[in-house]
């Protein structure tokens, strides 16, 4: 597992999320097998994978299944795999009268031990923290089985923008709640903007970098002047002027699980779009 593999461009994330409450102690692996899960609502979770969704086992409240702001405040087993297979079919979570709104900011943070020692040894430290410095009236903190980027542990996710992060300290935590409750990434800890391709999320995280050294905010995301083999540039725009962001492509050796830290497989390959510049285009003083 390589702490120095970069996480800017690892922000993709799943369409939608369904957020299904769940004993921890149960949790299994695969999560559709966790104890006294039925059948019904294995099969449920399964066609909302196919169908583009994630629903995660959760604990931290007693709302028993949630899909962005909308909550189903109790449910049988079964009502919970029937909501699923709605949401998997383009449908509602249930009905309008049966649903209550939830404006908070939701934070998921995996602690997913069954899935990988490192999301539970780091984990539950930042989970730990975020629950105590956490406003309950403005973020609802959730522990949660597997997100995805186990070597990025601590492993998060909020909602309901999908923003991923990763490596978020428990240090960190007052910073990352102030950043999320001003509407803001967490620049530190996080992977870019889901709704970006990887070269355009390093891209983004490099200029919002830059700007907050000046002050200022990155309004819309850099635009792309050309991406080929030999790498790519974008231009960006701040109040005080434009940038030019340069990106090459580098390789990196990771370990995807703790386990594998010690065991006979070689570390797999991930390759990375990185920084190469960003020089200012006039009207923007200095460079970063």
């Amino acid at each position: 597992m390589s702490r120095a593999e970069p996480m800017p461009g690892a922000g993709a994330a799943a369409r939608h999320y369904v957020l299904l409450h769940w004993p921890r102690a149960h949790w299994r692996v695969p999560r559709i097998a966790s104890f006294g899960m039925p059948e019904d609502l294995s099969a449920a979770i399964i066609a909302a994978h196919e169908a583009g969704l994630h629903v995660a086992l959760v604990e931290g409240d007693q709302i028993a299944l949630s899909s962005g702001a909308e909550v189903l405040p109790a449910a049988s087993p079964s009502e919970a795999a029937a909501a699923i297979l709605r949401l998997a079919r383009g449908g509602a979570l249930a009905e309008a009268g049966q649903l209550h709104h939830d404006p908070r900011i939701t934070i998921m943070c995996c602690t997913d031990g069954k899935m990988d020692p490192c999301c539970a040894r780091y984990g539950f430290a930042t989970w730990k923290a975020l629950r105590a410095a956490a406003d309950p009236a403005r973020f609802r903190v959730l522990q949660s089985t597997h997100i995805g980027g186990c070597r990025f542990a601590a492993s998060l996710l909020v909602l309901p923008e999908r923003a991923r992060y990763g490596r978020l300290e428990p240090a960190q935590v007052p910073d990352f709640l102030a950043a999320l409750a001003l509407g803001q990434p967490y620049l530190p800890a996080w992977r870019g903007d889901a709704r970006l391709d990887p070269a355009a999320q390093v891209a983004d995280h490099a200029a919002r970098a830059y700007a907050a050294t000046r002050g200022e905010t990155l309004a819309t995301p850099p635009e792309a002047v050309f991406t080929d083999d030999a790498g790519a540039v974008f231009h960006a725009a701040l109040p005080s002027g434009r940038v030019e962001i340069r990106l090459h492509e580098a390789d990196f050796a990771v370990n995807t699980r703790c386990r594998t830290m010690t065991g006979d497989a070689p570390p797999e390959t991930a390759r990375h779009w990185l920084l190469s510049s960003l020089v200012p285009l006039g009207g923007v003083g200095g460079s970063g």
